[in-house]
């Protein structure tokens, strides 16, 4: 019991992310390479203070980390529930895990966050649901 709690503690000290202006807020997604989603899309993440990760690809819910440092994120790893929706749902959700998982950097602009590749290309847009 005690190594074990040891372990815990080396995890949870070795835990270093902080969303700062990401974090408490669910960011709805607006659009998706350039593309935008319909107005009853529920695609959407939440960033908790410690960097968890939750939210909707827009059928099955997801979670994971964010690791963030000054504009650059990732996250990773991103995992999902398994359910089946419609053909066209299913692609954007796909098209919405994929952006997510390239994503590089972000730009933080009032209630507007946009996500970015390597490059610095928009990946995604998303915006603070109020």
């Amino acid at each position: 019991m005690l190594v074990l709690a040891g372990a815990s503690m080396s995890l949870a000290q070795q835990v270093t992310t902080t969303a700062g202006p990401l974090a408490g807020s669910e960011w709805r997604v607006e659009s998706i390479g350039g593309v935008g989603v319909g107005a009853d899309s529920r695609a959407s993440i939440t960033i908790a203070a410690d960097g968890a990760l939750g939210g909707s690809g827009g059928c099955n819910r997801l979670m994971g980390r964010a690791d963030i440092k000054g504009e650059a994120v990732t996250f990773a790893p991103v995992a999902t529930t398994r359910m089946a929706c419609a053909p066209d749902i299913m692609q954007q959700e796909r098209k919405f895990l994929d952006a997510l998982q390239a994503t590089r950097s972000y730009r933080l602009d009032g209630a507007a966050l946009t996500l970015r590749d390597v490059s610095g290309a928009e990946l995604m847009r998303l915006a603070r649901r109020v």
